[in-house]
């Protein structure tokens, strides 16, 4: 690592929200603008089918289309994933970027003007194209703040993924809310509203420098000096971080994924970087939206009362996002992700035995708004955030892109699983479907405890070394 600490400066604060804006807050936007206004998409599609068809759906069928509308664009995540390192490797980082942003637009005319076009079709395309930004996006943004951050600030800049989808998903329910877009002639607008913060956040990228590892590992060697004279203005630093790349240029060349997956040194930190990301979609975050409606009217609140609530929730997670930035530069990645890990599994086991009691003790209720809340809270702290930036962290240059795609495959993926099964396991068994979350915070936490090696304040060749022999290797 270059010697010295460096400290945030302007330009990469600007680039960081920028790049947060335009980018990962409309992903959120995606996740957390479907909900309010789904009844009326419901009955336009069941019009459009109508009117074009002359069929009535049946109900049904009329869940099936509607849980295609909002699985699809988990579909494009997955489908996009893998097809992020090639778009890296040609176009750059700040390039990539800029696609997703394109795509981004594309998916929010789509979704703009499906009901002008009567297009159920131009729906289902909109949300199927924003996936796929969203895939490159995920692989590329904390990867691209890594690389123009100080080695110091790399786990504070990572966390801007997070905070920008909890930000997303929060902007997303506001939008939705009936007093603004989300009424029955203004749905589509809601839907496309995420178009601002693309157009807004995006605006400056030509303006914004591409990734000096990137130009370094293109062979592009002035211009990556410039690059880091902007970013950095210290020429002692520079001239160190310039000696490091042309370290691990010398040693490094174009890695594909087949590669990656077949190298052996690369087997532990793949399969770290593919298992975070995997468990912190199974951890249940998602799923906690589901029983959070059902808690605040238990509790005796209005059905109006409990989405305001709701919507305090998603405005917790996204104040807890914002502690990322502190917690990631002032603590080890070891001790913060094994302790959201265990917490996070504690208040959901805690959560289970409440709302398993909220039926027969009302008072109950009130326990599990507390057990959600510190299981918002602790999730933050390590699993939320780290899985988007651990990979920059434990990967070199080179193979960084395929490994960091691989992990947002897994993202979707899990995702993806817990959407279509968790409903099916809750009529089951109730609450306890939780359960299985649980388990996958504690294979977080014994993977993190026994395998991740500490990255804070530490060079990615050197954390390489330590993981070179796989699971026999001796963690420091």
């Amino acid at each position: 690592m270059a010697d010295g600490k460096q400290g945030w400066t302007c330009l990469l604060v600007l680039i960081c929200v920028c790049i947060t804006v335009g980018t990962v807050i409309p992903v959120g936007y995606a996740f957390g603008v479907m909900n309010a206004p789904s009844a009326f998409i419901r009955s336009w599609i069941m019009e459009s089918v109508l009117e074009r068809y002359s069929s009535r759906l049946g109900d049904s069928q009329m869940t099936i289309i509607m849980s295609t509308v909002v699985s699809i664009f988990l579909i494009g995540g997955m489908l996009g994933a893998p097809f992020a390192p090639i778009f890296s490797a040609r176009l750059g980082r700040r390039g990539i970027l800029t696609l997703s942003g394109l795509l981004l637009l594309v998916s929010c005319i789509c979704q703009l003007f499906c009901r002008m076009a009567n297009s159920i079709e131009m729906l289902l395309l909109g949300r199927l194209i924003g996936g796929l930004a969203a895939a490159l996006i995920y692989a590329t943004q904390p990867m691209y703040l890594v690389e123009l951050a100080p080695a110091e600030l790399s786990g504070s800049v990572g966390v801007f993924t997070c905070i920008g989808l909890t930000g997303g998903i929060v902007l997303g329910q506001v939008f939705s809310f009936d007093f603004l877009l989300g009424t029955e002639k203004l749905w589509p607008y809601a839907l496309s509203g995420s178009a601002i913060f693309v157009l807004i956040g995006l605006a400056p990228i030509f303006w914004f420098p591409e990734s000096p590892r990137f130009l370094m590992s293109q062979g592009r060697r002035e211009k990556a000096r410039v690059t880091l004279m902007r970013l950095r203005r210290d020429e002692g630093r520079v001239n160190a971080e310039m000696a490091e790349f042309e370290v691990s240029s010398t040693d490094e060349g174009q890695v594909t994924m087949k590669q990656v997956l077949c190298n052996s040194k690369l087997k532990l930190p793949l399969f770290i970087v593919c298992s975070f990301h995997f468990v912190q979609q199974m951890s249940g975050i998602s799923a906690i939206w589901f029983y959070s409606i059902e808690i605040f009217t238990q509790s005796g609140f209005t059905a109006a009362v409990a989405m305001w609530l709701n919507f305090a929730l998603g405005l917790l997670n996204f104040i807890s996002a914002l502690m990322g930035p502190w917690l990631m530069r002032s603590f080890n990645r070891r001790l913060m992700m094994t302790i959201s890990c265990l917490c996070s599994a504690i208040f959901l086991v805690l959560l289970v035995v409440g709302l398993e009691l909220m039926s027969t003790i009302h008072e109950f209720s009130f326990t599990c708004i507390a057990f959600l809340s510190l299981y918002i809270i602790t999730f933050n702290m390590g699993l939320g955030p780290i899985p988007y930036f651990i990979g920059s962290e434990i990967f070199e240059t080179a193979s960084r892109p395929s490994a960091m795609a691989l992990g947002s495959f897994f993202n979707w993926l899990a995702n993806f699983v817990l959407n279509m099964i968790f409903p099916t396991l809750n009529s089951a068994t109730g609450p306890f479907v939780f359960l299985l979350c649980v388990v996958f915070c504690a294979y977080g936490f014994l993977l993190t405890y026994r395998y991740l090696p500490e990255t804070r304040n530490r060079d990615a060749k050197d954390v390489a070394q330590l993981m070179e022999n796989g699971f026999k290797s001796k963690i420091k």
